[in-house]
């Protein structure tokens, strides 16, 4: 287990870990300024691809944090860098918001309508879903189209209770069509963690993952080689953790503990 204070690099969920809602949990923003006065280096990962890297900065502004837009990464980002990649001038039809939409497109990818062709049916968290949209996904994988989703959490956390979020969808997906996504970006997955490592100019080693979330945060950490770090103020309650059974390297009850490292 390696020791806090040779963590270079801090990788931080949102929801559940420095805020809930709209609301920053107490503290934790003045952690995040400890942490840059310390010379260590603050990053913000979130698997919601609803909302751009913009929105991410302006909440995270709001929230009372001096962010950059050079500090935030999304599942959508990863998603776009990982087509890009591997699929190269493919055409995409992606059930997620104008947002995204226009996020991938910027990136150089092909967004295609409903009722066209289309090379790969890419699966994200539409807070704006209709059922044309989702029955044309449906179709698509169906009828071949290479599947991925951006991340696959079942719900997000909201002030209103959870939306059901981008594994709820896969769930529908595959109850209609009998199919998976081929590839799932986002944490805990490796193309998400490739895309973080790039994006921060990183190795594993110099890095902790800090996060809420048991299925998502902490195994992100564990799989990929970085340092866990569970914090009890958002989903996962202690009972939860020791009922998990996984090797966490910290667990703490928020955030405001790094201020000691």
């Amino acid at each position: 287990m390696k020791e806090l204070k040779n963590v270079e690099v801090f990788l931080f969920d949102l929801d559940g870990t420095l805020n809930m809602g709209e609301n920053p949990i107490e503290g934790a923003m003045d952690t995040l300024r400890i942490l840059d006065q310390k010379g260590k280096k603050v990053f913000f990962v979130t698997n919601n691809s609803s909302k751009s890297k913009y929105d991410y900065l302006k909440k995270i502004q709001r929230l009372g944090y001096n962010a950059d837009i050079s500090q935030i990464v999304t599942s959508g980002m990863a998603a776009a860098s990982y087509i890009n990649k591997h699929y190269k001038n493919k055409t995409v039809f992606c059930l997620g918001t104008e947002t995204l939409k226009k996020e991938l497109s910027e990136d150089g990818i092909n967004i295609v309508d409903i009722g066209q062709k289309s090379d790969i049916m890419l699966l994200a968290f539409d807070t704006e879903l209709t059922y044309k949209k989702l029955w044309n996904a449906t179709n698509l994988v169906a009828d071949g189209s290479i599947y991925i989703a951006t991340h696959p959490d079942y719900v997000c956390p909201s002030d209103n209770g959870n939306m059901p979020d981008a594994g709820a969808y896969i769930a529908c997906v595959e109850a209609t069509t009998g199919k998976r996504p081929e590839i799932i970006i986002g944490k805990p997955y490796a193309p998400m963690a490739e895309y973080v490592f790039d994006f921060c100019n990183v190795t594993p080693d110099k890095v902790a993952f800090v996060g809420d979330r048991l299925y998502t945060d902490i195994k992100f950490a564990i799989n990929n080689k970085m340092t866990s770090i569970l914090v009890l103020s958002g989903e996962t309650t202690l009972e939860d953790y020791k009922a998990s059974k996984l090797d966490v390297d910290y667990v703490f009850d928020n955030v405001n503990s790094l201020r000691n490292i």
